[in-house]
């Protein structure tokens, strides 16, 4: 009779003991991988973040903010086919469409040959357009070749300005590299649109040209 009480009594110890056995240790080794995983990786995307920001001219990264549908065009420099500078804020009091792009980019040969089917439609507005620092890496024509292709007869025309971007310009209105975008921007200097393709978007453009004409 004894026998059988101690060897229940030893059996509930046994029990009692593997009830207040801590977990195993697999899922939380996994678990604090896991999290340590995650860690490293923000680390490294922030890393980037900061690699992308640094590789940017001084004061990009402040006017990117700036660069939104109803906030101030930010001020850029930029030189014209005739070897001129300007600076944007000269433009001042009249509608201008700053058009970036790249000389290879398909849309905006295409866009191009729009413009200049448009031109009658869009008196009184200032078009600038720019090719992207560096044709965004790629090679392609000149700005000569390219406007004289496809700009035609309309070459010259003191409406329509070509000319190069320099790389605080273009970090600043296109950080993120987009062969063909453009801004409108009112006469008192506030950016009224942000599109891309003038081709697809022209009725925006005349939309615009209407309005503050």
């Amino acid at each position: 009779m004894n026998r059988r009480k101690n060897t229940r009594r030893a059996g509930n110890q046994d029990a009692a003991r593997n009830t207040k056995r801590p977990a195993p240790k697999g899922p939380r080794r996994m678990y604090i991988a896991g999290a340590l995983a995650a860690l490293v990786l923000l680390a490294v995307a922030v890393a980037g973040l900061d690699g992308v920001t640094n590789s940017a001219p001084r004061g990009a990264a402040q006017a990117l903010a700036r660069v939104a549908v109803g906030a101030p065009a930010p001020d850029i420099r930029f030189s014209t086919l005739d070897g001129k500078q300007w600076r944007l804020s000269e433009f001042r009091g009249r509608p201008v469409m700053l058009w970036f792009y790249a000389t290879w980019c398909p849309t905006c040969v295409v866009g191009t040959g729009a413009v200049v089917r448009n031109l009658d439609r869009l008196k009184g507005l200032q078009i600038i357009q720019l090719r992207l620092y560096d044709n965004l890496g790629y090679p392609g024509p000149s700005v000569v070749e390219f406007a004289r292709r496809y700009a035609g007869p309309t070459l010259g025309s003191p409406d329509w300005l070509w000319g190069e971007a320099s790389r605080e310009a273009s970090f600043t209105y296109d950080p993120r590299g987009y062969p063909d975008i453009y801004f409108l921007i009112g006469k008192d200097g506030i950016v009224r649109a942000i599109e891309p393709a003038p081709h697809v978007t022209m009725d925006r453009i005349l939309a615009f040209v209407q309005g503050v004409s």
